[in-house]
């Protein structure tokens, strides 16, 4: 039997939608465009330049970097361990 030399290759980069986006940090939409303008979320990439035919291509659709978006979870996560999370008033921890 011959070994094989040939490789999986995988992109580098995968694009994720918005309802992705959303089940993955349980956000909404509004939460999420918020905080993008804020500067505390991963910003979206618009994916489409000028319809050709607008009844084929949306050209306003947009799609996140899903390496980013895994590492804003990643940094809230190591956040909640380090104890450093800051509460929005009105929050209270329960325990």
């Amino acid at each position: 039997m011959e070994k094989s030399n040939s490789k999986i290759i995988k992109p580098k980069h995968r694009f994720i939608r918005l309802s992705e986006v959303m089940s993955r940090t349980g956000y909404g939409r509004t939460s999420i465009y918020r905080k993008m303008e804020d500067g505390s979320f991963p910003k979206s990439i618009k994916l489409g330049g000028p319809p050709i035919d607008p009844n084929v291509f949306d050209s306003r659709a947009v799609a996140w970097i899903e390496t980013e978006v895994d590492q804003w979870i990643e940094s809230r996560i190591e956040e909640r361990d380090s104890g450093s999370t800051d509460f929005s008033e009105g929050q209270k921890i329960e325990r």
